[in-house]
């Protein structure tokens, strides 16, 4: 049987009111979108008829350039790469986005770990690294050379300077949340460096006793000249014990000088300025009636100064104020006493934590030479150097990142 109809009329609808404010969310919404839009079409602007930058002086490093099209890159995936890493070194305002991003993440989100750095709680920023290193190719290569070095009857020192991850390591600063294995690794460096018969010159045992923001800059991965200070000071006591007309500096002999202008070192430009809380400002030491030496750089470059006073001149706001030590790092540098204090002939193995010591160095032998593999490249036998240029000490000077190395002195023993 069919059924009735149902006679009743549907009852009307209630009428949904807006909430409060929604009639004008388009606005908004429609405002939004317009940034973005303006900004995406800012930067295309900017791709298309904008000029690349070769170098980002916040970084610190050269920028990835336009790639050229092959065909062969094209098929083998490198020109895409190469695309994808010039598309983000020149994307419009980096290194304003870069701090935008930074300064979210520090005071919303409050972390203390931005691009591998940490800030600690007393302004200091550092690197912490997280594997342990096992010095295995030195460990190997090390021996070697001290065989080398004991045919020639030249003894071998080793001085090794705390990294600032492993200074914050030894006296607990590092927050439990971070990984660090930066104390390991210095202990497995050591144990290469025993294992070679060199004579240890721990520095940590200074350094260690220092309040880290006395002897570090704040912002940079180096220590300043006052760690300097201190650790040229305990190799000489240690030589001394060997070599008794090597003279020392002491504090009373020096004076101190200021660059006015903040240093943004290294970690402040990987962190972003964001995070630095504290400035730094760069100061050299030089003996009260002046050095007494000539700096050649790479063999014939001669006349120089230990100290480049010109880089204090320098204005720019990220000015690598460092370089006022010895102006930069050269394969080989060589300083020689206009009045020979001693006629000892050291030289130094060394990477840039040497860089503020060997003015000082200077002043304590007669001749120093230096050799930084990493700019050597295979160039420099050392073992020849030695022999050759009548070397009576070798004297290595590194702090405890050095694993990367391994290479270069390999290539250079």
């Amino acid at each position: 049987m069919q059924k009735p109809l149902d006679s009743r009329k549907p009852s009307p609808r209630p009428i949904e009111k807006k909430p409060k404010g929604l009639e004008q969310s388009w606005f908004a919404d429609f405002l939004l979108l317009g940034v973005f839009l303006g900004v995406i079409f800012l930067g295309l602007a900017t791709y298309w008829f904008g000029q690349d930058r070769e170098v980002s002086v916040l970084e610190g490093r050269q920028l990835a350039q336009q790639p050229d099209v092959s065909v062969s890159a094209v098929r083998d995936g490198s020109y895409m790469e190469e695309f994808e890493s010039y598309s983000s070194d020149q994307v419009f305002q980096r290194d304003r986005w870069m701090g935008l991003q930074a300064g979210f993440q520090k005071n919303v989100f409050q972390q203390k770990i931005n691009n591998g750095v940490l800030a600690l709680d007393n302004g200091v920023l550092i690197g912490p690294d997280e594997p342990v290193r096992g010095f295995d190719n030195m460990k190997r290569l090390f021996p070697e050379f001290g065989a080398a070095m004991q045919e020639q009857d030249v003894p071998v020192y080793f001085a090794s300077a705390p990294s600032k991850p492993v200074h914050a390591a030894q006296n607990e600063m590092i927050p439990d949340y971070v990984i660090s294995g930066d104390l390991e690794s210095r202990g497995n460096l050591h144990d290469a460096v025993e294992g070679a018969d060199f004579e240890l010159i721990d520095l940590g045992e200074t350094l260690f006793e220092q309040p880290m923001e006395d002897i570090y800059f704040y912002n940079d991965h180096h220590w300043n000249v006052q760690g300097a200070f201190l650790g040229y000071q305990q190799i000489i006591e240690r030589l001394q014990q060997d070599y008794e007309d090597v003279p020392k500096l002491e504090a009373s002999d020096m004076e101190t000088f200021k660059i006015e202008q903040p240093y943004y070192g290294s970690y402040a430009r990987e962190i972003s300025l964001p995070y630095v809380e504290k400035l730094d400002y760069l100061e050299w030491m030089e003996p009260k009636d002046g050095f007494t030496t000539e700096v050649c750089r790479n063999g014939d470059d001669c006349g120089h100064s230990v100290i480049a006073r010109e880089e204090a001149e320098e204005t720019n706001r990220f000015a690598d104020f460092y370089k006022v030590f010895m102006k930069d790092n050269y394969a080989q540098l060589r300083i020689e006493q206009k009045d020979p204090v001693n006629d000892l002939h050291v030289l130094v193995l060394k990477d840039s934590y040497a860089n503020p010591v060997l003015g000082f160095l200077g002043e304590s032998f007669g001749t120093v030479s230096a050799i930084d593999v990493r700019y050597a490249e295979g160039k420099v036998d050392i073992t020849d150097y030695v022999e050759e240029n009548d070397v009576d000490l070798v004297l290595f000077m590194h702090n405890d990142r050095i694993s990367g190395m391994s290479g270069d002195y390999e290539d250079s023993f």
